[in-house]
Order: structure tokens, then sequence, then C-alpha cells
């Protein structure tokens, strides 16, 4: 599916004879704002008004019209059904994608902070996402109030609307869920944290790894050394749960996982123990998925924040702040999607190297003095940046003129990129 297509596909229930500008015309101009670094509406609309040019050649946007108003994008942003263009976000991701089986997908909430007022008593938005390890992007999220507790009845219909199958579902403990394990079960495997929130069934898990290792006990070790820390990793998994009682409730329960975390810096030692239930039996499988649920947090709530200012958007209306984070998201996925590369350290030497003096040229051309890259930034977000971020930071600079792609409906960058 086309990303110009993905724009007509959302519902306009503005009347017909008041319509100046399209749906899909006025998401790809805050879609082009969002991916040059606008976080607000404002912000948006006057990148547009000094891009508008560069929008017509470029993207190939009509605009018959002009560009649309503040007020107009703000309306349109408001108006729209979130949960709808969630749905077409979420169709989009199916069919321009095959999650592969066996892959890793983690459940987990975001909380945009600057969309809450707590003097007006207007709480912030809290998103729950479904991000795949493997492939690097959000195939889904939806809307929970402010309150965490809400993300269970949520992350029971985010995993239903998804349609994935055959692959390992990661949760922290407040997902731990009789009826959402249910949930996973029918298709998929999962492993989830277990905390306080089930005080019996945690005292027994931790009693029962205290006790004698059994043959249905395995083990894996793992190190980890940087800033100035030596980290080990002691995974122990055990496929003995004929003594769990409540075994039958918890469906496809197969195993109870142990990590100790052993954390040595400057001579001080460090100890952390967590508990997981699970239905892999393989402990060097269940190794990998309690280690890739953190890229969550490093590789996407890290990144939307910093590079997308997710949490400083301060567009306090409900809608409009969601179908921001929605188009954040896409911009988020079309930068990873259009990575060519087999690692992102493989991709970011790439961008260094090979988009250098293309990003650079392109950079003077398109962008004012308020967008312009210098060479020094490259070269600094090469020197300190992580090998993830870095590769999104520069290639945000090209997105913006593969975007046009989303509406030209191209499969290829076109000669026009030559240019540059």
């Amino acid at each position: 599916m086309v990303e110009g297509i993905l724009f007509e596909q959302v519902e306009d229930s503005r009347q017909d004879w008041k319509v100046k500008h399209s749906i899909s015309e006025i998401l790809m101009v805050v879609m082009c704002g969002v991916s040059a670094g606008e976080r607000s509406i404002y912000g948006i609309r006057e990148f547009a008004r000094l891009k508008e040019q560069w929008l017509r050649d470029v993207i190939g946007l009509k605009l018959p019209n002009g560009l649309p108003s503040y007020d107009t994008v703000r309306r349109v942003l408001g108006m729209l059904d979130p949960k709808q263009f969630q749905s077409v976000f979420i169709g989009w991701i199916e069919e321009e994608l095959d999650i592969p089986v066996g892959s890793y997908v983690s459940l987990d909430g975001k909380t945009l902070r600057g969309s809450g007022l707590k003097e007006a008593g207007i709480d912030p938005l809290h998103l729950l996402h479904a991000y795949s390890h493997e492939l690097g992007v959000v195939i889904g999220q939806m809307e929970c109030s402010s309150e965490k507790t809400n993300e269970i009845p949520i992350a029971e219909r985010l995993i239903q609307i998804l349609k994935i199958k055959g692959v390992i579902i990661t949760a922290d403990a407040l997902l731990c869920q009789k009826e959402i394990v249910k949930k996973i079960a029918k298709d998929n495997d999962y492993i989830l944290a277990l905390k306080g929130n089930h005080p019996l069934m945690e005292q027994e898990v931790k009693d029962f790894f205290l006790s004698p290792a059994p043959s249905t006990r395995s083990v894996h070790t793992t190190f980890d050394k940087g800033h100035g820390r030596i980290e080990r990793r002691i995974y122990t998994l055990d496929t003995n749960i004929g003594w769990f009682e409540d075994k039958k409730e918890w469906k496809h329960l197969a195993a109870f996982g142990m990590v100790e975390s052993i954390v040595t810096r400057k001579g001080k030692e460090c100890r952390e123990i967590r508990y997981f239930i699970t239905s892999v039996t393989d402990v060097k499988q269940f190794a990998k998925g309690v280690r890739s649920h953190w890229a969550i947090e490093n590789n996407l709530h890290w990144c939307l924040d910093v590079l997308f200012s997710d949490d400083a958007c301060t567009v306090l209306d409900r809608n409009a702040a969601e179908n921001l984070a929605i188009i954040r998201r896409i911009v988020y996925n079309r930068i990873k999607m259009l990575s060519k590369m087999d690692t992102l350290s493989m991709g970011k030497r790439a961008c260094i190297y090979a988009f250098f003096d293309k990003c650079q040229k392109f950079s003077s051309k398109m962008f004012s003095n308020r967008y312009k890259v210098a060479s020094s930034c490259f070269r600094f977000l090469y020197t300190v940046s992580r090998p993830a971020i870095a590769l999104i930071n520069i290639q945000r600079i090209i997105c913006i003129h593969s975007l046009y792609i989303f509406y030209l409906k191209r499969e290829q960058l076109p000669n026009a990129a030559a240019g540059f």
C-alpha cells in the first residue's frame, strides 16, 4: 500500500461543499512538517509556508486552493477519528510488512507528557504500543487513559486487532493477566514479567527457584561490558510446573523463568533478580526475549522523545494529539523501512560515507536556515549517537525528499533526487 492511498482511506466527516483542501493533502503537509522536526501545529503550518514551492514541485501536492491555514489543520486533526485512523495505520503495516514467525513483539505503554495540563484537569495521553524487534517498527498502538490499569483491556483488544501469528509477545508485569495470556496463547507464545501484582504466585516461584535444581532446569549466561561496568546475566528456565496448582488457568504455561543480573562497577557489585512466566521452553529463546523487551524503550520511546519531541508536543486537544502521534509513528516506521542495510551500524556508516555529500547539498537547497543541517552535525551524530539513533537522525534529512513516494505512488526515488 502506498501512503498516498493510506491517507485517502481516512474518513472525512466534513461537508463536501465546505471542503477546500483534501484530507490527503492536509495530512501530507503535516507529515512533512513532522519529518522536519516540527512538534506543534503552528510550526507545521510555518514549515509549509516556507516550503510551499517545494511541497508542490517535489512532493507533488497540487494545492489548488493554496496552503491550508493553521485553523484548518487544527480543525481537521481534531475532527479525524483516531480509532479509524489507527485501523488504517495497522492495515498499512499488515500490507507493507510480514512479521517473521518466531520473532519478538513487545507491548508497552508510553505517556505523552506534554498533552496534559494538570491545572486544567487534562490528563496526558497514554498510548499502548506493539513493537516488532526484528523489523524495528511500530505495528500498532491504542489509546488508554492516563491510568495505567487501563492498559489491560486495551492490550486484549490490540492483540486481537493485530492478527499476528507465530510470534513471541513480551510484556511487563502489568500485562501479566490470565485473560491477556488467553488472547496471546491462541496463536502466539509469551514471556511475561511476574511481580507484586500477583504476590502469592511470585512468592511461590521465588521459593521454587530456591529449591535444589532439578533436571528440568536449564541455565544460560551472558556478559556485557561498557560504560565502566561489567554486567553478568544468568537466565534460568525450569519446565517443571507440575507443582503449580493454577497452571491450567494460565493457558499454555510451559515454564517459569528467573533472570539474575550482577552489575560490577568500580569494585562494587549490585544484584537484581526478576521472575517470569512463559510458554517457551528453550532457555536461549527465553533470554533473547527478556533482553529484547528493553528495545521498545531504547529504540522506540527514546527515539520518539528525542527525535520527534513526542513528550514536548503540547497539543491539548485529545483527537489532535493522538492523530499527531499516529503520524509521528508513520514517519518513524517509514524511515526504518527506507533503510536497506543489514544492521544499524552498517546503515549508519552508509549514511555517513555514501549519503554525506548528498545530504549536505540537499539541505542547502531545500531548507531555510532554520532547517539547514551543517556537515559538522553529521559528524557529531556519527561520533556521539547510538547506532539506531544516528541512522534515524541522518535519514530523516533525506526522508522528507522521499516522502513524495507516498503521494505520487512511485516505488523508487525519481531522477529529481539526482539534483541534490
